[in-house]
């Protein structure tokens, strides 16, 4: 693997754990106060999570070699 998509991999996995942390602290958030505003911004960080997981997945596949 190259520096240039060690260091996009990297980023890639940055943005997963901000997504699942950003979950994580909305949810108990949630739990605290009741607010259902909160559990929906918790339930829409989800997509920031799949959004995330899915340019992991990209740069998994860029980063093979040509057939």
């Amino acid at each position: 693997m190259s520096k240039s998509n060690y260091q996009l991999t990297r980023f890639a996995w940055l943005s997963v754990a901000a997504a699942l942390a950003t979950i994580g602290l909305k949810a108990a958030a949630y739990f605290l106060t009741g607010s259902v505003g909160l559990l929906s911004d918790a339930l829409e960080s989800g997509v920031n999570l799949v959004a995330a997981l899915v340019a992991l997945w990209a740069l998994s596949v860029a980063a093979r070699p040509p057939d």
